[in-house]
């Protein structure tokens, strides 16, 4: 029986190349359906995507961000000094709170940060700061700064007053608004000390 070396039918294509074409055909249709799947779901450019996560059969750490901030944001604050207040009632330990030009500027120790570590604390921050704006009070932002017990700041975190406002005014909801603030969390990690004795 004679065989063309090349894999050559009677047509002139190879095995190969009949390989390759189907292989570009496959692709491209991949690639189609990949760019429909993605058209689904919006980019996000800090924009909350918490209501497009499908809900889980356990309870999560979202939900007590969700609790403390509607928790807070529905107390009347109207001034910074009863935001300080407001807070030290839920057991925050509020070092300073001031106002530097159009930013509104607030310094607590966290106390508990090996157990809860700094979600819940800044959730607290950011429900009573949308209270604030809620009232009336005008700021272009809220900077959080976390202190450790020594005290010594290892931590921070941001609202911006857009965000406030879009929950206040029922645009977001709690999750919304709380993923946004939850992700300008910034903190500095210790490493677990190890004393070693020359004599040990």
């Amino acid at each position: 029986m004679d065989r063309n070396a090349s894999g050559a039918g009677p047509d002139g294509m190879t095995r190969r190349r009949l390989l390759q074409s189907g292989g570009a055909v496959a692709l491209a249709a991949t690639a189609g359906c990949i760019e429909e799947m993605g058209s689904e779901f919006p980019k996000n450019e800090k924009w909350p995507v918490s209501e497009y996560v499908p809900s889980l059969p356990v309870s999560e750490r979202s939900e007590a961000l969700e609790e403390r901030i509607s928790g807070l944001a529905d107390t009347a604050i109207t001034d910074p000094d009863e935001l300080a207040s407001t807070l030290e009632e839920y057991d925050l330990a509020v070092e300073s709170i001031e106002r530097e030009r159009d930013v509104l500027t607030l310094e607590y120790v966290n106390t508990d940060r090996s157990d809860e570590g700094n979600v819940h604390d800044v959730a607290l921050c950011a429900g009573g700061y949308a209270a604030l704006i809620s009232s009336g009070y005008d700021a272009t932002a809220f900077g959080v700064t976390i202190l450790d017990d020594a005290p010594a700041s290892y931590g921070s975190a941001t609202v911006e007053t857009p965000w406030a406002v879009s929950y206040t005014e029922g645009e977001w909801t709690a999750a919304e608004y709380g993923e946004l603030v939850v992700s300008t969390i910034e903190s500095t990690r210790y490493e677990p000390t190890v004393d070693v004795s020359p004599d040990g």
